[in-house]
């Protein structure tokens, strides 16, 4: 058969529409299989996965030894989110963003991730004009089997001795509200989930927003060294936060015993 003849052989073989409707469709079915073939490995196929391997509470920094990896689908990869963090890099260093915690065994996401500027961003920027933060060391029992929560108003009492060995006691300060509570790393209390498998923390300060004539008496009270003092927080009821009075010294007697204790070196 000579050179024309295969010519002609060849494009009457493509010019026929069953031969063009055959090919097209081969070529179709390849397509689709690689399509589907690539799409099943993907999701086959798995993937390092970023998680935390102890509980995170709010405000930690989120450092090396607190991140494992584990190996998922890539379909689970796929339908977790465009918020899963897919590579440690990305979380290492960053911290637990306020009002987050991450679980034990759980996944990081973007939204739950702050840098440490953002961390760092004081809590306290809200508090009223006229107005300090007093920190009082607390445990366990002081607080009730930690029933004392943030914005609730409870009583300050005091407790001494006087010079000739008299006990001292009673009310000090009252509707005093509640701050925030935390525990001895500075961990807000309340962040822990009763989910999560993990024991919650014992608190060890109770953070109050004190109008500043009281804090400076409170601050002297901590300063006095002699006589035992000893501020006790006492809880009281839910009527007592929702119609909360001013804040307000409510023992002069118990008042004039710290300032006879300390002295100021002010302006004169």
């Amino acid at each position: 058969m000579d050179t024309d003849s295969i010519k002609s052989n060849i494009k009457r073989f493509f010019s026929n529409p069953n031969t063009l409707t055959f090919l097209f469709v081969i070529a179709l079915i390849i397509v689709i299989y690689l399509i589907y073939n690539f799409m099943v490995s993907r999701a086959i196929s798995p993937v390092n996965i970023p998680y935390a391997n102890q509980l995170l509470t709010s405000n930690t920094k989120i450092t090396k030894d607190v991140v494992g990896n584990v190996k998922i689908s890539g379909s689970f990869a796929t339908s977790s989110g465009e918020g899963l963090i897919q590579n440690q890099r990305l979380a290492i260093d960053k911290y637990v963003a306020k009002g987050y915690q991450i679980p034990k065994n759980s996944f990081f996401y973007k939204e739950a991730l702050a840098s440490e500027t953002e961390s760092n961003t004081t809590a306290f920027t809200n508090i009223p004009d006229g107005y300090t933060i007093f920190r009082l060391d607390v445990d366990f029992h002081k607080t009730y089997g930690n029933s004392m929560m943030p914005n609730n108003y409870i009583d300050l009492y005091f407790k001494a001795k006087d010079d000739d060995g008299s006990l001292i006691y009673g009310l000090f300060i009252k509707s005093i509200k509640i701050y925030k509570v935390v525990d001895k790393d500075g961990v807000d209390v309340f962040s822990y989930s009763d989910a999560s498998g993990e024991k919650e923390p014992e608190p060890k300060y109770l953070y109050f927003e004190v109008p500043d004539s009281e804090h400076d008496l409170l601050r002297k009270a901590q300063l006095i060294k002699s006589n035992g003092i000893e501020i006790i927080p006492v809880p009281r009821n839910n009527e007592y936060s929702e119609n909360p009075e001013p804040t307000s010294i409510a023992s002069e007697a118990i008042k004039e015993f710290i300032l006879s204790r300390t002295q100021d070196y002010g302006d004169n």
